[in-house]
């Protein structure tokens, strides 16, 4: 039974218990009220009863004070029902109060979630009910999923007794039933675009078999103002500077299950450019404000290009410190078919930047955040500096987050820069298991920290060992030593290499020391000391690379690098360009002479969700500066996961053939390059970001040459292949599959390579 009839019987009730009560006392008019007996209540105690009724004992019955007590007991709101009797001259007030709601419960809603509905809710737990209450809650839901297409929901409550008195659940039962779908999208009216072309362009869509795949069918009522927006501005960037799109008209049908959106379209004439003006404050010339816009005369307008025009005079003015200036480009229309566009500049008052406050940094210290800045406070604001600022920041790879805000200062000329971070772990420790085919297993661990203390110094310590190799280094670099420009890096290394041809131990250390030049380039000198030591030579190493192979590395090298990279730890986008040049020799402490000279380019760019491209290019050259032939562990090896995927580790480069033994077949010697040339392409796609789980395809070419050979693109060597990459938390872990391309005997089809660390 509804709440409304319930409520109108009360309502019956009480009028005839009030009629019968005036025609009762009007016959005993003299009887005196004895006393005055309160039943039936719970929740509202007999004193405030009996403060809110006029009628006393000792009075006699009154018809008009019964009436009024009555109502006064009623306008209380928490009475169901009220009855005033006469028994024996004992005034009995019977009372049937309403229930309190104890709590609120949703039963059948799937779609919407309670907390959700509970918005809507005029009923409060511990409130008497009240129907009014309840009728516009009901309503109130209803309309709620209406504007989730649910039109046939249907909604019914009941109370539910508990065990104190007085008291009852609400239950709001609710039936949500089959959501209406949009069938058919039409339009009137066009003639410039087709009618599928415009259900391409908007956002709501038509109901079809894939649905349950695409979403679409679904009908959002926000979302048709998009759709009117969007079809307007697709108008416009053909030039239709008059468009007209009304309010689609929204059909339901019968049975409230299928929706029909109808568009009315006044498209009105296309407009070519006639003149292009600048009006108000003009910072330069107007000429030289003209010649930045790329919309010309005689071009058909298009919105688009308008409001990157927009943009591109907005920075110029923003980098000159007028943050608040107003453009606004005004078309102005010919009966010609023609429009005149009149950029009106307002540049508002130059601004200064007041303070630069910085929040959310709990680990990273103040002035490591601010040295990155390029705007200082006290600066004439510049809407560039500002955006390479955050791009610096975010190169540095401690923040998950970074937002600027440049809310107006205490002076109209003064904007704040307010910077909030989200720090993100800078620390690792890692321990690591793996397979190769060339290693078999791989033992990795490793402990790093990229944030020490919050000022901004690198550390790292690993260890490396599998049945080929056993690599220890220990390296900390300051970018900003002394808060200065400065850069300093130490590293200590010893490391252990099995080759097919002969062992080589070596034992190094460096110091660098490096300052930036200008924007994203630096220049970084540095010595280096290794002690290298090769022994167990197979038969097949020609005794020119065996004499002296042992000796003592002690170099300088002067590295200038460029780098623009959005994350100098996971980039997604921008360049790093190094060039290094190295000189060893007995000058300087060693038993090597050589120079060379390395040369490497990397580019990243994000190319569709979330999918990239990834790109390498080395180029190396050494030359000995004595008599001697640079030695075996100094020249230049391709093949292996780093170089060519499609190859084992250094069997790419010049070969000799010669005897396997004094008296065996002959074999190939690979005695490996004093050039090089290495390229590699990856397309990278996301499989599931949260696990940094990622799909590679990837495709390299290479080779290294020896001395009596030049560099030639048609020797190269080739492959192609896919693999899988993991940001585990042991570090990133690449799982790739390489085949090469013209695959030459004793080369196998299909080379497994599995590593820690990233390629490039």
């Amino acid at each position: 039974m509804g709440f409304y009839t319930q409520f109108h019987k009360w309502i019956c009730r009480v009028v005839v218990v009030t009629m019968v009560l005036v025609m009762g006392v009007t016959s005993a008019h003299a009887e005196i009220i004895r006393a005055i007996d309160v039943v039936g209540n719970h929740s509202v105690s007999a004193d405030t009863i009996l403060a809110t009724i006029q009628s006393r004992a000792g009075q006699p019955f009154n018809a008009d004070r019964i009436s009024h007590d009555v109502k006064a007991l009623f306008a209380l709101g928490q009475f169901m029902d009220v009855r005033i009797e006469d028994v024996g001259g004992v005034m009995r007030i019977v009372l049937r109060e309403r229930p309190v709601i104890r709590n609120i419960k949703f039963q059948g809603n799937t779609h919407i979630k309670s907390h959700t509905l509970q918005e809507d809710l005029k009923i409060k737990p511990f409130q008497p009910l009240d129907g009014k209450e309840l009728a516009i809650t009901m309503q109130k839901i209803r309309e709620r999923y209406a504007k989730k297409g649910y039109y046939t929901v249907e909604t019914d409550y009941q109370l539910v007794a508990t065990p104190n008195p007085g008291e009852m659940d609400l239950i709001i039962t609710i039936k949500e039933n089959e959501k209406a779908a949009v069938r058919k999208i039409s339009f009137i009216g066009n003639h410039v675009f087709s009618d599928s072309q415009l259900r391409k362009i908007i956002r709501t869509k038509e109901k079809s078999p894939i649905s349950f795949m695409t979403g679409s069918g679904k009908f959002k009522e926000q979302q048709l103002e998009q759709d009117v927006m969007l079809i307007t501005y697709n108008y416009l960037n053909k030039g239709y500077l008059k468009i007209k799109v009304d309010n689609p008209r929204t059909d339901i049908s019968k049975d409230m299950r299928t929706i029909y959106i109808n568009y009315l379209i006044e498209e009105g004439h296309q407009y070519r450019i006639a003149n292009i003006r600048v009006e108000g404050d003009i910072l330069t010339t107007p000429d030289q404000i003209i010649d930045m816009v790329t919309i010309k005369p005689k071009q058909i307008y298009n919105q688009s290009v308008v409001e990157g025009d927009v943009a591109s005079i907005t920075n110029l003015y923003s980098d000159e410190g007028y943050a608040f200036v107003n453009i606004q480009p005004i078309p102005e229309t010919h009966d010609d078919d023609t429009a005149d566009i009149v950029f009106k500049i307002d540049k508002g008052p130059r601004v200064k930047v007041g303070k630069i406050n910085i929040s959310g940094n709990t680990i990273t210290r103040d002035k490591v955040i601010r040295r990155e800045m390029r705007v200082k406070e006290g600066d004439i604001f510049n809407q560039r500096l500002l955006e390479l600022s955050k791009q610096k920041l975010q190169q540095l790879g401690f923040f998950s987050e970074i937002n600027i805000a440049t809310p107006r200062g205490n002076q109209d000329d003064v904007l704040n820069i307010n910077i909030t971070v989200k720090e993100k772990p800078t620390g690792s420790f890692n321990f690591g298991a793996g397979f190769s085919t060339g290693e078999n297993l791989i033992l990795q661990g490793s402990i790093s920290k990229n944030n020490f203390f919050g000022y901004g110094i690198s550390g790292n310590l690993s260890a490396e060992y599998s049945s080929l190799r056993q690599q220890f280094s220990l390296s900390a670099s300051d970018p900003y030593f002394l808060d200065t420009d400065w850069m300093l890096g130490v590293n200590g290394y010893k490391s252990a290499f099995k080759f097919v041809d002969f062992n080589r131990d070596s034992l190094g250390a460096g110091l660098n020391i490096g300052r930036r030049l200008f924007t994203n380039a630096s220049v970084n000198i540095g010595y280096q000391y290794e002690k290298i030591k090769v022994t167990d030579f197979s038969f097949a190493v020609p005794s020119v690379f065996t004499a002296n192979a042992s000796g003592v590395t002690s170099e300088v090298t002067m590295t200038i690098s460029y780098d623009t990279r959005d994350n100098r730890v996971f980039p997604n986008k921008g360049v790093f360009i190094t060039s290094t040049g190295e000189i060893s020799g007995a000058k300087l402490g060693g038993t090597v002479d050589f120079a060379r000279v390395n040369a490497s380019a990397r580019y990243y760019q994000p190319i569709y969700k979330g999918i990239s491209s990834k790109n390498y290019f080395r180029i190396g050259y050494i030359k000995s500066l004595n008599s001697q032939i640079v030695p075996l562990y100094e020249r230049y090896f391709l093949g292996g996961p780093n170089t060519l995927r499609g190859y084992y580790p250094r069997t790419v480069g010049p070969t000799v053939q010669i005897p396997s033994g004094p008296a065996g077949p002959v074999g190939v010697f690979n005695y490996g390059g004093d050039k090089m040339i290495q390229a590699n392409f990856e397309i990278e796609l996301p499989i599931y970001n949260p696990a940094g789980f990622k799909a590679v395809a990837f495709f390299d070419a290479g080779n290294a040459y020896a001395e009596d050979q030049s560099i030639s693109m048609r020797h190269l060597k080739l492959d192609y292949g896919f693999g899988f990459r993991w940001l585990s938390p042991m570090g990133p872990l690449r799982f790739e599959w390489g085949m090469p391309i013209n695959k030459q005997p004793g080369e196998d089809p299909v080379v497994f390579n599995f590593t820690i660390g990233d390629l490039f």
